[in-house]
C-alpha cells in the first residue's frame, strides 16, 4: 500500500521574526490511498471434493468382481481343481474388505477435513514456497517442502501415497506449485485442506 500526501494552501505568508517561521493560512492535508490487491487462484479445496478416494474403492470392487467371476467359472466346472474356488473366495473377501474398510476410512478422514474447513477451524498459512529447503531431506521426515511465513517455517512432506488425505505434492514442481510461489494454505493438524496460489 502506498500513501501520497499533498498539502494545499492559499495565500500562505511566512514572517521571520527572531528566527521563527509562521504559516498564517493553510488547508488540511489531502490524503490519497493507492491499494494494490493480490489475485489468488484456488488449486485445491477439500470442501469442493465429494470423495477423492474413489479410485481406492473402485480397485477393491474390481478385485471382488474378478473373484466373483472366477468363482462362477469354477462352479461350472464342478469336477475341476479346488484352486479356482479358493482364489475366488480370497479375492471377494479381500476386495470387499478393501473397499469398505480402507475406502470408508478415507471417506471419514476427508469428511473431517471438509467439515473443519467449512467451520473455519484451521490455521491460515501465507508465505513463499521453497521446494528444496536446507535440511529438507532428513531420515526421519523424508524429502519435504516449506512455506516460509515471516519468521516461521511450515514443513510439509512430499507424499506419493494414494491413501493420503488432503492436498499433497509428490516432488518439487508438482501439485500446481513452483519454487518461490506465494501461497495461502488452510492447515488442519498438518494436513492441507485448501491451497491458493498468487497469479
Amino acid at each position: 500500500m502506498r500513501v501520497k500526501i499533498g498539502l494545499a494552501s492559499n495565500d500562505n505568508h511566512f514572517t521571520s521574526a527572531r528566527g521563527c517561521c509562521r504559516l498564517s493560512d493553510y488547508r488540511p492535508a489531502t490524503i490519497t490511498t493507492v491499494t494494490t490487491s493480490l489475485a489468488y487462484e484456488v488449486i485445491y479445496d477439500a470442501a469442493r471434493l465429494l470423495f477423492p478416494g474413489w479410485p481406492v474403492v473402485a480397485l477393491g470392487a474390481l478385485v471382488a468382481a474378478v473373484g466373483a467371476g472366477i468363482g462362477a467359472y469354477g462352479r461350472r466346472r464342478a469336477k475341476g481343481s479346488p484352486l479356482p474356488r479358493m482364489v475366488a473366495t480370497s479375492a471377494i473377501v479381500f476386495g470387499a474388505s478393501w473397499a469398505l474398510l480402507v475406502g470408508g476410512g478415507l471417506y471419514a478422514q476427508h469428511a473431517q477435513l471438509r467439515d473443519a474447513l467449512n467451520e473455519g477451524s484451521f490455521v491460515r498459512v501465507e508465505g513463499i514456497v521453497h521446494d528444496r529447503p536446507p535440511g529438507g531431506a532428513n531420515d526421519q521426515v523424508g524429502p519435504s517442502w516449506v512455506v516460509e511465513s515471516g519468521e516461521v517455517a511450515h514443513w510439509y512432506r512430499y507424499d506419493r501415497s494414494p491413501l493420503s488425505i488432503g492436498y499433497r505434492r509428490t516432488a518439487p514442481g508438482t501439485g500446481g506449485l513452483t519454487d518461490g510461489a506465494r501461497v495461502r494454505i488452510a492447515d488442519i493438524g498438518g494436513r492441507i485442506a485448501r491451497v491458493e496460489v498468487e497469479r
